[in-house]
């Protein structure tokens, strides 16, 4: 269990594909949240002492199923341990009003929807956030239900005990408590191992193309060397002595093979990017940033300008990129004509947005007076895209 307390696992818990996928279950989940709550305080309508408390739970289990699909968002990552600890907040706030509105009404205490929702709202972030933090709510949850019900239990009109109380309005909390919990930890042991071996992986297919670039630059040379360099030998040799423009010729040759090989392999691949497509896309990035981000976050910027530029409101317009580091803060800035509205973004940039962030940490999409402006943070602390430099 030392991986449970360490909790090895990346920024971002769940794939976002995988996020994607779950969000409109989430959803549904969160709307029949809402439906139970009205339902049963409708049908137990009789056991009600305090309707202003019963109303007081209906609106907190409102605010839980928002707070729940709002904080899962794939759009708008990471799934912070705040937005976590105020939707289940929100769901003991709910289960205590409810047994506030009938305290000592009924002794049926298996009837409660509050515990449930409780329950289900932890089960709904087990691939959003670490099972210790799973199981810490679990185990406040089951305080606080639990000292609700026995607490209830004194003032019921037929004798029932506390302990009878509280294990039966805790049961549905420590069932889903512990399933989410232990997914969670499964899960979070699958990634870590499955990013272990992708970082060997990366490590030796990054020396297999150091070694294969050598061999160009060393093939790209030997090229050159006959095209222009061993001819200026052999005349140079079949002569016997220097002309006196061999001097410079020779080192025009040098400077012109050496142009060649450095504009070939070290130029950085957003600049080769650009200059595919020339007039689509400005860059700033003055201190080459984006050639020293990890594979993943190239991957996931390069997937998303090729998206933007082919987009139809993008056509014949220009991109705007500033790709930013201050110490530890990276962060990448994209303007683009936008058109169309924020849900047609979310509908044609979603999944490459989700990347993004997972790639990056943060992601923050603004649409606003035909503009779409797109920000991705390496550190969370770094929320704001700044002032703009042209």
């Amino acid at each position: 269990m030392i991986g449970f307390l360490s909790w090895r696992i990346a920024p971002r818990r769940a794939a976002p594909i995988v996020a994607g996928a779950l969000h409109p279950l989430l959803v549904v989940t969160g709307i029949a949240l809402i439906a139970v709550a009205l339902v049963r305080t409708v049908t137990d309508a009789e056991r009600i002492v305090h309707p202003v408390l019963a109303i007081g739970a209906i609106v907190a289990v409102v605010v839980a199923a928002l707070a729940l699909v709002l904080a899962t968002d794939p759009v708008r990552p990471p799934t912070s341990a705040l937005a976590f600890g105020l939707t289940v907040g929100a769901a003991l706030t709910a289960d205590g009003l409810s047994a506030a509105s009938g305290w000592g009404a009924s002794n049926v205490l298996w009837d409660d929807w509050g515990p449930v929702a409780v329950g289900v709202v932890i089960l709904s972030f087990s691939m959003f956030r670490p099972g210790r933090e799973l199981a810490a709510a679990t185990v406040i949850s089951l305080l606080v239900v639990g000292s609700i019900s026995a607490a209830e239990a004194g003032d019921l009109p037929e004798t029932v005990s506390p302990l009878t109380s509280a294990v039966i309005a805790c049961t549905p909390v420590l069932l889903f408590g512990v399933a989410s919990s232990v997914f969670s930890y499964r899960m979070s042991l699958t990634l870590a191992r499955q990013q272990e071996l992708a970082g060997r992986a990366q490590r030796g297919l990054a020396r297999r193309v150091r070694i294969r670039l050598r061999e160009l630059m060393r093939d790209s040379g030997r090229a050159e060397l006959s095209a222009e360099v061993v001819p200026f030998f052999e005349e140079v040799l079949a002569r016997g002595a220097l002309a006196p423009g061999d001097p410079a010729r020779a080192r025009r040759l040098s400077a012109v093979l050496r142009s060649e090989i450095l504009t070939g392999v070290g130029l950085p691949w957003l600049e080769r990017l650009r200059r595919a497509r020339p007039g689509r896309l400005v860059l700033h990035d003055p201190a080459a940033v984006a050639e020293s981000m990890p594979v993943e976050q190239k991957v996931a910027l390069r997937a998303l300008l090729t998206a933007l530029l082919a987009h139809p409101e993008t056509e014949g317009s220009a991109l705007h990129v500033r790709v930013t580091e201050v110490g530890e803060h990276r962060s990448v800035f994209v303007r683009a004509p936008w058109s169309a509205g924020e849900p047609a973004a979310r509908r044609a940039l979603g999944s490459f947005v989700a990347v993004m962030g997972t790639a990056f940490g943060r992601s923050q999409v603004t649409v606003g007076e035909g503009e779409l402006r797109l920000l991705f943070a390496q550190n969370p602390r770094v929320t704001d895209a700044g002032p703009w430099n042209d």
